[in-house]
């Protein structure tokens, strides 16, 4: 007679294959059997199965996965149709450790987000202080869709998924958004480490800094559960399906759009405008500002093939679009221009500012480096127009 495999059902994951389930079969008969013939040979004989590992499953020396996953079932109890319990760690060898946690099969609310984020216990990590684990795992989610490889590896029994992190080396202020990734993770309870920077490529004229996560059916979670990304899909091409992040809490949503901006976001100063290059979450991006009452603008880069979403730097500034304990090259630069001495028109300019802006035309420098140039000499932010139009004026004459 088979056993009951129901158990399995209550495993986030979990997906045994023929030879688990044989193995499972054997290993209760073989416990049935050495009852009455007393002989690990004679077992061995009569179930086709070696003498060595009839002995070590009867001697509790090793045991079948789901035998080790019976287990756990055991100590663990019964849930509810909505749990499932999640193991946080597993050895080299594919077995499945602690702590064990419930998760909910579906996010139905930010509750269910609360109820898992309560169970993580913090590894030790103190660089970063005073910092909500719910904005954490919000900035997470928010860099998950964003800049991580999101690897999947298929086990034996399930598929775990590993957060692969590369930020170039160009801007120094890249290592302290991975040294901030790599805390959050940690203080979910999830293993993270910087690893060997990976040189520049024929694209890439500056190496990176490179961090990766453990293996984690955590991870996997988040991917599937929180995001509703199905294995197949990848976050650059398929739209998570996350709508209950619009009604978490403001501190939430606003962590989230920093994952997703200290990742792929931008400054244009030109435009006086920070944006978020969305792919084929724009739409969704869109809601997130709505709901936090800021107007936003959608629009394509590359012809149309790449969408994102922008808003106006005082906002970026006051939300603030960019993670501030990061303080990442794009939130300096932000902070700066909106901080910058404005002048309402070109005819407000005084003349010697006029005079330094017509020696920097004269050297045939764009509009955006001219702009550039003034604001990191004179923290002065002048606009595109003006200096169009003071260009006009020089080459007319």
């Amino acid at each position: 007679m088979k056993k009951s495999l129901k158990f399995v059902d209550y495993f986030y994951g979990i997906s045994p294959r023929e030879r688990d389930i044989l193995q499972y079969n054997l290993y209760f008969k073989s416990m049935e059997m050495y009852k009455t013939k007393n002989s690990f040979k004679e077992v061995s004989d009569i179930l086709d199965v070696h003498p060595s590992t009839v002995k070590s499953w009867i001697r509790n020396m090793n045991f079948p996965f789901l035998i080790r996953l019976y287990k756990h079932y055991i100590n663990l109890g019964k849930l509810d149709k909505k749990y499932q319990w999640l193991p946080m760690n597993s050895t080299r060898g594919g077995l499945l450790i602690g702590p064990w946690i419930k998760i909910p099969n579906k996010i139905s609310s930010f509750k269910d987000i609360e109820y898992v984020v309560n169970q993580l216990n913090p590894l030790k990590n103190s660089r970063f202080k005073n910092y909500k684990k719910l904005d954490m795992f919000a900035y997470v989610l928010g860099m998950t869709v964003g800049d991580t490889s999101k690897l999947g590896i298929e086990r034996s029994q399930r598929v775990t998924r590993r957060l692969q992190l590369r930020l170039t080396k160009r801007y120094k202020s890249n290592e302290i958004t991975g040294e901030f990734v790599k805390f959050c993770l940690n203080s979910l309870g999830v293993r993270m480490n910087r690893t060997k920077d990976c040189p520049a490529g024929k694209r890439n004229t500056h190496p990176f800094y490179a961090w990766h996560s453990q293996c984690s059916l955590f991870i996997q979670w988040i991917f599937n559960v929180c995001l509703g990304m199905s294995n197949q899909e990848k976050t650059t091409y398929d739209p998570i399906n996350a709508r209950w992040i619009l009604d978490t809490p403001r501190s939430f949503r606003i962590s989230f759009l920093q994952g997703l901006a200290d990742s792929d976001g931008w400054v244009d100063i030109t435009t006086f405008r920070a944006g978020i290059v969305g792919g084929p979450n724009t739409g969704f991006i869109q809601e997130i500002y709505t709901s936090l009452g800021i107007n936003s603008f959608k629009g394509y880069l590359h012809r149309g093939t790449l969408g994102y979403v922008s808003i106006n730097l005082n906002d970026a500034s006051k939300l603030p679009l960019f993670n501030p304990c990061v303080k990442s090259y794009r939130y300096i630069w932000m902070e700066r221009i909106v901080n910058a001495k404005r002048f309402s028109n070109r005819w407000e300019w005084p003349e010697w500012l006029g005079k330094e802006i017509d020696k920097l035309v004269k050297r045939n420098l764009s509009s955006t480096e001219i702009i550039k140039k003034v604001l990191e000499k004179y923290n002065i932010a002048i606009s595109q127009n003006g200096v169009r139009r003071r260009c006009q004026k020089i080459l007319s004459v």
